[in-house]
């Protein structure tokens, strides 16, 4: 990845080893012009996100991140219904700072300071269920704002405020944060919660 004068101001306050985790894990990632068919994104049964990753990359002081995104048929399953409201996640952020990013916990940057679109399977609805999935100082904030249909295009939509402090995700109410972070990495496609892919899951995102 070539780094840009802008990129390295931003990365600054990144605690080194932070930043060296970041990079050692979105080296797996595979660009988009080497695949055939770069818009869909696919997680194999048995795992959590994409092998190797896909949709992820920094940014600096990103005010507005979105994609349409197309949930296919693929999108219907079955889990644990412990689990059944558990979100997954598509598009969103993690912010990476010095404040609150101590590497010795292992807990990610994006669960302490991050933004992110929570999607799942409403199996009474016969729709996909699209939420805001936010971490706030560590804390976790999350609820529904909308829906989609299985194989209908749909504009996702992440704003963040730094002036007011605010994250408005899908035009839903806004969150406030704390941080005053300007260095993110997009997080990509996750599916979880606590369980692991059921099968193959496909999903389109088109930046």
């Amino acid at each position: 990845m070539r780094l840009t004068n802008s990129l390295i101001v931003g990365l600054l306050p990144v605690k080194p080893l932070v930043f060296l985790g970041l990079l050692l894990s979105f080296s797996a990632c595979v660009p988009d012009f080497l695949l055939s068919n770069p818009d869909w994104v696919v997680i194999e049964a048995g795992e959590h996100e994409p092998n190797p990753k896909r949709k992820v990359g920094f940014l600096i002081s990103p005010a507005e991140v979105s994609a349409t995104v197309t949930f296919d048929s693929s999108c219907i399953y079955t889990v644990d219904p412990t689990d059944a409201d558990d979100w997954n996640k598509v598009i969103g952020l993690g912010f990476v700072g010095s404040k609150d990013q101590d590497i010795t916990t292992g807990i990610p940057p994006h669960q302490i300071d991050g933004v992110r679109v929570g999607w799942r399977w409403n199996a009474q609805r016969g729709r996909i269920d699209l939420g805001a999935y936010i971490y706030v100082e560590g804390k976790r904030i999350d609820f529904k704002v909308a829906e989609a249909a299985i194989n209908t295009p749909t504009r996702l939509t992440i704003k963040i405020d730094y002036e007011r402090k605010l994250y408005q995700v899908l035009g839903g109410k806004t969150v406030p944060f704390t941080h005053n972070k300007s260095f993110a990495y997009n997080t990509g496609l996750y599916f979880g919660g606590n369980q692991v892919a059921p099968h193959q899951i496909r999903v389109k995102i088109v930046d």
